[in-house]
């Protein structure tokens, strides 16, 4: 499976593991993707993917239903994100889970958001447009400006969608990469957690602080070896994060 380009028909892949709850599912999506494919296991979902892209598509948003085991998320996950395989598709998890360290390994695998059950279908599809909107923006302030940035051994490359580190390919999550370029950006400038939420999900959109924390972690875990962790981003206790500026 590889990244489908940008100019296919997007359809919406929708993984759930009950017939009571796949009709109610499919509705979510039907004023935003003319065609909803389901699955109805995460090994199924890789499978259905690869029809869509073979059929000329490409798959533009995947929800998981909380009928859908952890595991099989987690592992879904794993797979497309870490061979590099839809990378900046956005995908949303619906979950009945209380325990925050799982909903936290969740987001750790690659999904965007972790939706916690029971919520309105209104805010649900209002997350879902959310996603949309900031996977269709990309990540520049100024859309017309591709660019790549160069930090010491960091590189981040916006047009092709690419990180570097060190001299390998670092998978970053959409929202990871996001992160990556308003830090990269200004290297050694501190961005304030508030700033940098704002920029992320909004002015209006209310997230939990700890979905910041979880994303920075995965970054820094992904960009580190055995005996020789990720130091390049900072973070400046009580106030935010910063790129060290290696080039100073």
């Amino acid at each position: 499976m590889t990244e489908e380009p940008k100019d296919r028909p997007a359809v919406a892949l929708v993984i759930v593991d009950s017939d009571s709850r796949e009709n109610v599912i499919k509705k979510l999506f039907l004023e935003d993707f003319p065609r909803v494919r389901v699955a109805h296991s995460a090994e199924e979902g890789i499978w259905v993917a690869r029809r869509i892209a073979a059929g000329g598509e490409r798959v533009g948003f995947i929800l998981f239903d909380s009928s859908v085991s952890k595991n099989d998320v987690n592992g879904f996950l794993a797979f497309v994100r870490g061979r590099g395989n839809l990378p900046r598709v956005p995908v949303l998890v619906m979950t009945e889970e209380r325990d925050p360290e799982e909903r936290v390994r969740t987001l750790e695998s690659g999904a965007d958001e972790v939706l916690a059950l029971p919520c309105p279908d209104r805010e649900t599809q209002a997350r879902i447009r959310a996603l949309l909107r900031r996977e269709r923006s990309g990540i520049h302030d100024n859309p017309d400006a591709p660019a790549r940035y160069e930090v010491g051994e960091l590189i981040v490359d916006t047009e092709r969608h690419e990180v570097r580190w060190k001299g390998q390919r670092i998978s970053a999550t959409p929202l990871e990469f996001r992160i990556l370029v308003r830090l990269v950006r200004q290297p050694g400038r501190v961005m304030g957690r508030e700033e940098l939420m704002k920029s992320l999900w909004g002015e209006h959109w209310q997230v939990e602080d700890h979905n910041l924390s979880v994303h920075i972690h995965g970054l820094r875990k992904k960009m580190s070896r055995k005996d020789d962790p990720c130091t390049v981003i900072e973070t400046v206790r009580g106030v935010g994060y910063r790129i060290k500026d290696e080039l100073s």
